[in-house]
């Protein structure tokens, strides 16, 4: 059986899994892998590869293309002079010219971390959590020069934990993406593939995390925020003020008292189990915190050395209005 030819485009941790399973397949061969560029990170700015790169080479695959801007690249001409089956993209990180997509003899497949129409963009594990959603999944859609906008392949679902953290997220919906995408292409080969347009009027958008979005605003409700923190933990990690010091915010549980016994923001309790504090409406524990120039560490850990004032307020950046 001649293997059918893919030419996988991909960045960060997420996408790995799908390249793996790929090059595991006795179906698929991947001839060329094209990622971003290296990019210099730490204090150092030493370059770094992308993990997609890493996992290439691992894998033996020679050809790695990184352009910094695939339009009109030497690297596009590259990829144009290669008979290639499937172009599948999973967080590549930049929209295809319509030559690529048009260049696939069968597909052009995107893996996504959502269940589309809802959380088209760049942070769909975050933002689904944030939102405080019950489910979320995988699709693969056939691309169109368009973001996240194109016909519906396969869909695979997961229940959310109120709990669940996007960290734990990126791990089950990472290794879900590859059995979701393998069994698009098999559908593909079998000719059972039924692509489905997106209904238009359901469409949501997950936009990327900016600064706004890591810090806590107390005048939300305790739910919200205990969602906003678990949907940043471990990466980018939500943050509030704390005597004017930035403290990350790992850990928390709400506590819905309906009576309000403080302002938002202020301490009510501290304990072993954590840091009781006024929300808009419920209170929150606070169990797992960074303060400013500390590791990471329990609240239990944090009191055998250190002491927090009841009544005292989490704060937020003085934001300049004009």
């Amino acid at each position: 059986m001649t293997k059918k030819r893919v030419i996988f485009m991909g960045t960060p941790d997420f996408a790995v899994p799908c390249l793996e399973a790929l090059a595991a397949s006795d179906r698929f061969e991947v001839i060329m892998v094209v990622t971003q560029p290296d990019r210099p990170k730490g204090r150092g700015l030493v370059l770094v590869a992308p993990p997609v790169k890493e996992a290439a080479k691992r894998l033996g695959i020679e050809r790695i293309l990184q352009p910094e801007k695939l339009r009109r690249s030497p690297e596009l001409e590259q990829i144009m002079s290669f008979d290639v089956d499937y172009i599948i993209t999973v967080a590549y990180g930049q929209l295809l010219p319509q030559k690529v997509l048009d260049h696939a003899k069968v597909a052009p497949i995107n893996v996504h971390a959502s269940l589309l129409p809802a959380y088209r963009g760049s942070a769909p594990l975050h933002r689904v959590l944030i939102q405080g959603e019950i489910e979320t999944g995988i699709t693969t859609m056939r691309m169109v020069r368009a973001m996240d906008a194109g016909d519906i392949l396969l869909q695979d679902k997961i229940s959310i934990d109120a709990n669940l953290t996007v960290g734990e997220l990126h791990d089950k919906l990472s290794a879900l993406g590859a059995d979701t995408l393998l069994r698009t292409l098999l559908a593909y080969e079998m000719g059972s593939i039924h692509p489905i347009p997106q209904d238009t009027s359901k469409v949501s958008y997950a936009d990327a995390i900016l600064d706004a979005d890591q810090e806590i605003d107390w005048h939300q409700s305790a739910v919200e925020i205990h969602n906003r923190i678990r949907g940043l933990n471990p990466w980018p990690v939500a943050y509030s003020l704390y005597h004017g010091q930035i403290w990350k915010l790992w850990k928390s549980q709400p506590l819905m008292q309906t009576k309000t016994q403080g302002v938002p923001g202020e301490i009510l309790q501290t304990n072993s189990s954590g840091i009781t504090v006024q929300c808009g409406s419920g209170c929150l524990l606070l169990s797992e915190i960074q303060p400013a120039n500390k590791k990471k560490m329990s609240v239990e850990a944090y009191l055998r050395g250190n002491s927090l004032t009841i009544g005292t307020t989490f704060e937020r950046k003085v934001r300049c209005t004009e």
